[in-house]
């Protein structure tokens, strides 16, 4: 069970101190870390039943050595006590950290090196006590530790930190170099990436390369394959982040196959040309987004690889703008249409576009005769070219049919009908209108109104389109 002493408890239940932080957490291994916040944490739950270590190593996926190990050294550091199956969190404020007794004699000649490496400050016995311990645990050679404490010296200077010469002993150690001979032969092989990658870190920002660019430029090099010319080029197209940023590059360009100058280049143009698509559409359409890069991958790209041009795409993006498609989806659909009908050039686009628009004029005239507001809507279009191409109406006399139809509840379905009526009766103009009388017009209407519930099947559907337009579910 783990609880707070008093001292603990006072000091502000599950905070973590600036000095555990800053005196404590560099030095330790990671899982130890884990294991004293997810512990504190545990200790501050006074009504969990389960703050065990089971439940403890269930959590962190780590097994009980690992953390009765790490126990072990937050007690030896005065942060922990433990007795039986308890352990108690102590204050960093008064914690005693208990001296390990190394062999003084055994360390000696690694004290006098690690001191000359390191002359710029006092190496206190604390920080000696860090290296024994490290050395000790992971069975690593002090001649080794000599060597990576000079190694560190040279890529930091020797205002060096012991965290971090601890960091690279320990990434060394567990990687299986702990003998002075391996070590020295593993260190020399990072001498020479070092080289290389003094350009590559000046392209980055002018930063000495530290031991973990060392370790990645080795794994650009060894796992990913590039070739050095090329972690070079790419180095100089990154603006800020650095080592990890260019981590981040090579990385996706080994995902996609992309090894050489050439089509890295090539594929970065692509890319600049698909987001300046990408926002020109969202633009023509009334739309934002932060990341257009999932819209790319979703839309952009797919309709590149159907063949359509960009002008054609933007057309479309422009005309589902007009008819109030606000979205990608919407967008889509219509794209989709289009492909289906073999429309993928600009120009195809925007005849299609046109012929559909061609009667807008016109009716916006009949809907400020009728009386109707608002945009122009696609049944109203392919209304109007029934009217127009199918029943061969005169353009006044449709405009008349639509002071005919003010006032009325659905007024371009009234016009509608009374057209439908007047072709029946070979109206075709607005002189032959006039001359059937208001009476008769209306009588027409109320008759074509009727004679679509009742005569249905006495038409066929072709005969039918002949003067009735079915709307579609959007009006």
């Amino acid at each position: 069970m783990f609880k707070l002493s008093p001292e603990a408890a006072l000091d502000g239940s599950v905070s973590v101190e600036n000095k555990f932080i800053v005196e404590y957490l560099p030095y330790a291994d990671g899982d130890y870390v884990k294991v004293y916040l997810y512990g504190l944490s545990l200790a501050a739950r006074k009504a969990d039943g389960d703050d065990t270590i089971e439940r403890l190593c269930r959590r962190l996926d780590l097994d009980e050595a690992t953390v009765n190990a790490a126990i072990d050294y937050w007690s030896d550091r005065g942060l922990m006590a433990r007795l039986g199956d308890e352990v108690t969190y102590l204050s960093t404020r008064t914690a005693r950290p208990k001296i390990k007794k190394y062999d003084v004699d055994k360390y000696a000649e690694f004290n006098r090196q690690a001191q000359l490496y390191i002359s710029s400050r006092q190496i206190l016995p604390a920080e000696y006590n860090e290296y024994y311990a490290l050395m000790e645990k992971l069975e690593l050679e002090w001649q080794a530790m000599t060597l990576i404490v000079k190694y560190c010296v040279d890529l930091k200077g020797e205002n060096v930190s012991c965290p971090y010469i601890l960091a690279v002993a320990r990434n060394l150690a567990e990687d299986g170099y702990r003998t002075h001979d391996a070590v020295a032969d593993r260190l020399e092989e990072f001498g020479v990436y070092y080289n290389d990658l003094c350009a590559v870190m000046s392209s980055l920002g002018g930063k000495r390369p530290d031991h973990e660019a060392v370790q990645l430029y080795k794994k650009w090099i060894k796992v990913y394959k590039f070739d050095k010319s090329v972690i070079a080029f790419v180095a100089t197209t990154i603006k800020r982040g650095g080592a990890a940023t260019l981590d981040y590059k090579l990385t996706a360009y080994r995902d996609a196959g992309l090894f050489t100058v050439e089509k890295i280049t090539a594929y970065e143009e692509e890319r600049k040309t698909l987001i300046s698509l990408a926002k020109s559409v969202n633009k023509a359409i009334g739309a934002y987004y932060d990341n257009v890069e999932p819209e790319i991958a979703q839309y952009i790209k797919p309709w590149l690889d159907m063949g359509f041009e960009q002008g054609a795409i933007l057309a479309l993006a422009e005309y589902c703008m007009k008819n109030n498609l606000r979205l990608l989806a919407d967008l889509d659909a219509v794209v989709r249409d289009c492909f289906a009908a073999g429309l993928t050039t600009e120009s195809d686009v925007r005849r299609k576009v046109e012929s559909e628009n061609r009667y807008d004029g016109d009716i916006s005239a009949v809907m400020k005769i009728a009386g109707i507001k608002g945009a122009v809507k696609n049944t109203y279009r392919a209304l109007y070219a029934n009217w127009t191409e199918k029943l061969k109406m005169e353009k006044a006399a449709i405009e008349y049919a639509a002071a005919l139809s003010e006032g009325k509840d659905n007024p371009f379905a009234y016009v509608n009908r009374i057209l439908a009526a007047w072709s029946e009766a070979g109206i075709t103009t607005l002189e032959t209108a006039k001359a059937e009388g208001t009476a008769k017009s209306e009588a027409a209407a109320t008759a074509a109104s009727k004679l679509r519930a009742t005569v249905i099947e006495r038409y066929t559907a072709d005969e039918l389109d002949e003067f009735v337009i079915h709307l579609t579910d959007e009006d």
